[in-house]
Parts: C-alpha cells; sequence; structure tokens
C-alpha cells in the first residue's frame, strides 16, 4: 500500500489524467449501452467520450502502437478527405462514434474481471501429466474468455520455471486462450465481428465458433501430448467462479433471443457492469472502493486497445467514403465459402507479419460490403481471423509479452505455431462450407 501511494505521489498530474481517462471510459460504457438499446441518447455522444479519453492518454501509449494509430488515422484522413473533394460530404458522425459501440463494450466487461479470474495467490503444488495439461487447456480458454489477456499471464507467471516457460506450456496457453476469440461473447473479436457486419446473428456465430474452438483445443492437446507431458506443470484451475460469466451469456443470449433486434453489445455493455456491482454486494465486499480502483487503475490499462480501435474506426471510415467514390471493389460476383476462406488466409497473413486483427478486420470490411455479404459469414470470418492470429503470430501482443518475460525467441513461436495456423484454416474453410449463410 505504501508503495502504490508513493507512486501516486509522485506522478499526481498522470494520476489524475487517469482517473478523468477512466471516469469518460466508464460513462462511454453507460451512454453506449443506453445508445445501443434505446433511441433515448445517440451513439455519437459515447464516441465522443471514447475520444476524450483517447486524447488523454496518448503519450501513455506504447510508441508501437501510437505508430501503428498514426498510420491508420493518416490512411482514414486522406480517405475522408477524398470523398469529401469528389462529392462535398464528409462522414464525421461514423468517424468519431463507429467504434463506440465496441469500445463500450470491452470497457464494460473489464469490470468482471473484478469477480472472475484465475487465482493470482500461490497455488497448490500442480499435478503433472495429462490431466493437468487438459485443465490447463480448458482453464486458460474458459477463463480467458471471460477475463481476456490477464489470464494467460496469472497463469504463466506460475507455471514458469523462475523466468522460462517450456515449449508445451507455451502453446498450450497461447492456443488455448487464442481460440476463445472464436466464440467469446466478452471478446474483442466478437465486439470487432459484430460491429463491422452489422446484422449477424449470435446464434450462427456460436454455432460456427464453438466447434472451431474444440477443434483448436483438440489440436492443442494432440500436440502438447506428442511433445511429452510426464513432467508437464500446469495450473490447478478452480472452476467454480465460471457459474457466473455462464450465467451472463444465458441471459444476453435469452435476451437476444427474446428480443433479435436488441443489440449484443448494448447487453454486454449494460449487464457485465451490472452483474459485477450484485455479485459485489452479495458478496458483502467493499463496492465503491472496488469500483473506483478499477475506473481509475483498470480502465485506463486498455489505453493501446482504446487508441487503436479508434484509429480503426477512422480508417474504416475513410476507406469506405473512398469506395464509395471510386468504385474499388474485389474482383468476386459473390461472397461464399471459397470467398470467405480467401479472406481468412489474407487476414491470418497480416497477423502474422504483425498487422492487429482489428486493423485487418476494419480494412476488409468496406472492400466485402459491396458484393452484399451474409453478415453471420463475413463475422464468422473475422472472429476466425481474429483467432488463429492471435496464437500464430510472433508479432501478436500476448505473444511480444510471453517472449520478453519468459526468454522465448520469435522465430520459434512461429515455428510452433504456423502448423497448427495451417490446420485451422483448413478446418474453418470446412465449416464455412457448412455455414448457411454461404
Amino acid at each position: 500500500m505504501l508503495d502504490t501511494h508513493n507512486s501516486l505521489a509522485a506522478d499526481p498530474k498522470g494520476q489524475f489524467s487517469r482517473m478523468l481517462a477512466g471516469g469518460l471510459l466508464a460513462a462511454c460504457v453507460v451512454t453506449g449501452a443506453i445508445a445501443s438499446l434505446t433511441s433515448w441518447l445517440p451513439t455519437l455522444l459515447a464516441g465522443l467520450l471514447a475520444w476524450a479519453a483517447g486524447f488523454i492518454l496518448w503519450l501513455e501509449v506504447p510508441k508501437r502502437t501510437r505508430v501503428q494509430s498514426a498510420i491508420l488515422l493518416t490512411v482514414g484522413g486522406l480517405g475522408l478527405l477524398v470523398g469529401f473533394v469528389a462529392d462535398g460530404s464528409l462522414a464525421w458522425r461514423t468517424t468519431i462514434a463507429g467504434n463506440a459501440n465496441l469500445i463500450a463494450m470491452l470497457a464494460a466487461v473489464s469490470f468482471l474481471r473484478l469477480i472472475t479470474a484465475p487465482s493470482n495467490a500461490e497455488p497448490v503444488v500442480s499435478a503433472y501429466g495429462r490431466r493437468s495439461l487438459l485443465a490447463t487447456i480448458v482453464g486458460v480458454h474458459l477463463f480467458g474468455a471471460v477475463v481476456n489477456l490477464s489470464t494467460v499471464f496469472i497463469m504463466a507467471r506460475r507455471m514458469s520455471d523462475g523466468d522460462t516457460l517450456s515449449r508445451q506450456q507455451y502453446v498450450a496457453l497461447v492456443r488455448g486462450f487464442g481460440s476463445a476469440a472464436f466464440w467469446s461473447p466478452f471478446f474483442a473479436a466478437m465486439a470487432a465481428a459484430l460491429t463491422y457486419a452489422p446484422g449477424a446473428q449470435l446464434s450462427s456465430l456460436l454455432a460456427f465458433g464453438l466447434p472451431l474452438a474444440m477443434i483448436a483445443l483438440a489440436l492443442t492437446y494432440r500436440d502438447v501430448n506428442a511433445l511429452g507431458v510426464q513432467h508437464f506443470r500446469g495450473y490447478p484451475m478452480n472452476f467454480a467462479s465460471l457459474w457466473l460469466p455462464g450465467l451472463l451469456a444465458a441471459l444476453i443470449l435469452g435476451a437476444h433471443w427474446w428480443r433479435p433486434a436488441l443489440s449484443v453489445l448494448g447487453l454486454i455493455a449494460a449487464l457485465a457492469p451490472s452483474v459485477t456491482i450484485l455479485t459485489l454486494a452479495l458478496r458483502r465486499q467493499p463496492v465503491g472502493r472496488q469500483l473506483a480502483h478499477h475506473i481509475r487503475e483498470g480502465l485506463p490499462g486498455m489505453r493501446a486497445e482504446l487508441v487503436l480501435f479508434l484509429a480503426a474506426g477512422v480508417m474504416a471510415a475513410g476507406l469506405m467514403s473512398l469506395i464509395a467514390v471510386t468504385g474499388v471493389s474485389l474482383p468476386f460476383d459473390g461472397f461464399g465459402a471459397w470467398q470467405a476462406s480467401a479472406l481468412l488466409t489474407g487476414l491470418v497473413g497480416l497477423s502474422i507479419v504483425g498487422v492487429h486483427p482489428v486493423i485487418g478486420v476494419a480494412a476488409a470490411a468496406p472492400l466485402v460490403a459491396p458484393l452484399d455479404p451474409d453478415p453471420s459469414l463475413l463475422a464468422s470470418c473475422f472472429l476466425a481471423a481474429w483467432g488463429i492470429g492471435v496464437a500464430a503470430s510472433p508479432l501478436s501482443a500476448m505473444n511480444l509479452a510471453l517472449q520478453g518475460t519468459y526468454r522465448l525467441r520469435a522465430g520459434d513461436s512461429l515455428r510452433w505455431n504456423l502448423p497448427f495456423a495451417a490446420a485451422m484454416l483448413v478446418a474453418a474453410a470446412l465449416l464455412f462450407l457448412l455455414h448457411p449463410g454461404a
């Protein structure tokens, strides 16, 4: 506690900025949920709040992300300029509000960390062997589907031998986590898919994503087991706390079934913080203190994603304006299973060379739009690209963090996961053939 106090006292200006940005993001969650589920507030308001938070946090964003974001902003700005010169219209509302609901949903989901997370305390002595491997793969998959990336780092810290991870441990963690992107309603991938493929049905996305995730987990178990798991040190998971996000997912699905017109992003933005607050109160935990800490520290912690998603929204708006005035389109007559497979391969390739999945998705959506694709098929393609790319790319945020912490080489990361990525591309292509929207 003393260290935290000293740290805050040493940087009062930075602490105030983070508190202000966190408050703006919390307000973005509230306004985004209201705007998505009702007509009482405009989505533009949520967008303005997100942009204000992004401006405040800009200097705290890692340099690599700032460079990527600056490029996206430049590309989007040029596209908007061409559109304005050509027909005198400027899509400024889309530019500001395009990814507002996506950001509101991601900020809302972050509150679930307060009630659902693998323990960061020292666990009991780990079991070894196949059972430990299975528990670790399933655990990082399910907890990662809710708590997201912090799950990987918590588990890696407890599984590592000092400052190293074995190949088996690394593969189990990155693939188990990445495959949650195929189906989790709490993942950034789902938010992006629903944003850039409007009209996609959550039930269809789950029907595609869950089988794909099961294939990924089975391949991961097979590959790691083949490397030898007699001395595999896993993480002793306690799955009891997963009933809360399970209940939340059931509520979202039930509400969406009852009123299909309700926005899934809006439902998540409304329910995730509400369930968190109710659960903290029922557990007799200090609700106000925990919420205030999360708004002050947790929400500003998503600054890199915030800035990148805002910039991707500008790029998407610019590309839409550019395509509208130039008539540029892909060399396809329609968008079916084979086109989805080709797009998926291209998006995964971009991820492997370091392009964040949201950038590929935001760039692809306006290019594919003239083909009038089935929204659920297109969204399924985006989910598959996100999950495969996150695990396979040595330049993804997860892999870069693990490489830096546990002395892993980028070349090894790519070599270990590239065959898996190829197998998953084939699996996704076969599922595309069975997709009702193909």
